[in-house]
């Protein structure tokens, strides 16, 4: 593409959603646009404070940017890796560019590493760095040294380092970078992670090296996992943004790298996503086990259970990385938001509802763990039989459904079903292992709540179960019913429940909607198709035995990733734009999944 590398302050020229690429190193994450600039980074962690944004604003969110002017940019990842190559062509030149975050890097700094190749003739770049921390509230200051620049804020200091000087243009600091043909040229950004610490300047000749190694690491990574025969590429692509969000000193996985991209442009539908919910965990791990990502589902289980550890139940919909709770959510004023999307959110008021599914989540990830051989999760016994007893006290009470509905609590009957699967899933490591806990009462109130499903739960005339009690509309998290064991693929009523979502929630191109547009959920503006919800019918068509329709319609999504294989949370059919944040954790688990179902019939 064109790249016009002025620094108007009216240019509204917004990347799509689907165009952007995302790069980590297991602390946070930066996602970069299809010119090669930096788009969104947040140091030390996913859920800080933002230092380059003008992803949510072209005008106040500062820059990162090493850009040739009026060049044409090619980008891709490097296969099985998270670094980017992009080739720059320009009137008198060309050249290779490669970025990364360094990784697994070291445990006192982050680093962002360029590498510019000289190809044909001689590229000019400019290096940009005009840093807004915290949306712009902090002022910050910087000074320039031998060693490069040095920008400090909120006890936070950062070294950028670089082949050229760097100086002071009033918004920021540029400088200037000429690669000849066969020349080579280097910047290296380095952020200690413990505040009010020194960054340690790296030799600038080991950059090459530094990205190298990054390079091989993931690719060695790539090469341990259990891919299925069919769709690697993606699987693989799919595999490694999981690896992006899963915050590496405690294991757990957040939901998606950003905040409020907007899922309706122009709405208020605007979510922070950087936080980590129990939902997501049974899906999740049985994915990364799915994988062969041992080592990250064990970690994943074990922040689950140090986080129960400490809070008890009743559990909080979503923590921070740590397990502590999130921050309140709150509006940032003066930010346009993505393309006009306001309000701009940090935190999520999501955490405090009453989602039932969540106990089913939890206890289902413990039987995943004991299935596949970890008893990571049943070794903490005690706050597992909690959970099944909250479900048993609980289960009759509405809730918000595992959609977050900001509308009334009901009776949702996925939020029913997975209260039932957890006391299944309780009775059975009970038995299973010989430990204590209140057997009898399990039995019962797993009976009278299935049995309350299959009276209610179900459509007037007996044929298919509905979204809630009382509710004759369908919710695509029905797709889920025999994916936990509540009917088998075959029963009738699940047949012509996935017939009749196919139908009411179509979006086109068997791509659904969560729920039917006319529901209000307490919220303006329409979204869009939910990836998740898609890849559930892929899987659910193959429960049925479908399994051609399902391949046809997996091979119909794949068509719909970004450019660089990410998924964001939704997509738009007519435009095919992607939607909310990205990249979104629940969609590659989604694919992951669906891959491996599709896998498992051929």
């Amino acid at each position: 593409m064109s790249v016009d590398q002025t620094r108007n302050p009216s240019v509204s020229n917004y990347p799509a959603i689907g165009s952007l690429a995302a790069i980590g190193d297991g602390r946070s994450m930066a996602l970069v646009g299809p010119d090669g600039n930096v788009e969104w980074f947040c140091p030390q962690r996913f859920d800080g404070t933002p230092l380059i944004w003008p992803l949510l604003d072209r005008k106040r969110g500062g820059h990162l940017q090493l850009s040739a002017p009026g060049s044409d940019v090619q980008m891709q990842y490097l296969d099985g890796s998270a670094v980017l190559e992009f080739d720059v062509h320009s009137a008198s030149g060309c050249a290779r560019v490669s970025l990364c975050m360094e990784w697994p890097g070291s445990d006192d700094h982050q680093r962002l590493l360029w590498q510019v190749d000289g190809l044909v003739g001689r590229c000019e770049f400019t290096l940009l760095f005009a840093p807004r921390p915290d949306f712009g509230s902090v002022a910050g200051e910087g000074s320039s040294s031998a060693e490069g620049l040095a920008y400090s804020y909120m006890g936070q200091q950062l070294l950028l380092q670089a082949d050229c000087p760097l100086c002071p243009d009033g918004e920021g600091w540029t400088g200037t970078l000429s690669v000849a043909a066969g020349g080579r040229a280097v910047v290296c950004l380095s952020v200690p992670l413990e505040q009010d610490t020194s960054p340690v300047p790296v030799s600038i000749e080991s950059v090459p090296a530094r990205i190298a190694a990054t390079l091989n690491a993931w690719r060695n990574w790539c090469a341990a996992l259990d891919f299925p025969a069919t769709y690697r590429t993606d699987v693989v692509r799919s595999a490694i943004s999981l690896k992006l969000l899963i915050y590496a000193p405690s294991g757990a996985v957040v939901a998606a790298g950003t905040t409020s991209l907007p899922e309706h442009l122009g709405g208020e539908r605007n979510w922070d996503y950087r936080y980590t919910w129990f939902r997501d965990a049974g899906l999740t791990l049985g994915a990364l086990f799915g994988l062969g990502c041992r080592d990250e589902a064990h970690r994943w289980a074990q922040w689950m259970q140090r986080t129960i550890e400490q809070h008890g139940t009743p559990l909080a919909v979503l923590y921070d990385v740590h397990g502590a709770a999130p921050p309140p959510e709150r509006i940032i004023e003066g930010v346009d938001g993505y393309r006009g999307s306001r309000p701009v959110r940090v935190g999520n008021a999501a955490d405090g509802q009453f989602q039932l599914d969540v106990y089913g989540e939890l206890l289902e990830c413990v039987s995943i763990c004991d299935s596949m051989g970890d008893d990571a999760m049943r070794a903490h016994w005690p706050h597992m039989r909690a959970a099944a007893d909250f479900i048993a006290a609980h289960w009759q009470e509405p809730d918000q459904s595992i959609w977050e509905m900001r509308s009334a609590p009901r009776h949702y009957v996925h939020s029913k079903v997975m209260a039932w699967a957890g006391l299944q899933r309780a009775l059975w490591l009970k038995r299973r292992h010989d430990l204590d806990g209140d057997e009898e009462s399990w039995v019962n109130q797993a009976e009278a709540l299935r049995q309350l499903v299959l009276r209610r739960g179900v459509s007037a005339d007996g044929s298919h179960f509905i979204r809630a009690f009382d509710d004759e509309r369908l919710d695509a998290s029905l797709l889920l019913l025999a994916r936990v064991g509540f009917v088998e693929g075959s029963d009738e009523r699940f047949v012509n429940t996935v017939d009749v979502i196919r139908k009411q929630l179509d979006e086109g191109g068997g791509a659904l909607r969560r729920y039917p547009a006319e529901i209000s959920d307490g919220l303006e503006g329409r979204e869009g198709a939910f990836f998740i919800c898609s890849f559930w019918l892929v899987e659910a068509l193959v429960q049925t035995g479908r399994h051609r329709e399902a391949k046809e319609l997996f091979e119909q999504l794949l068509q719909r990733k970004g450019e660089h294989g990410l998924f964001a949370e939704e997509f738009d059919t007519r435009s095919g734009q992607h939607l909310g944040n990205v990249p979104q954790a629940f969609s590659h688990v989604g694919l992951i999944n669906a891959a491996l179902s599709l896998d498992s019939t051929d």
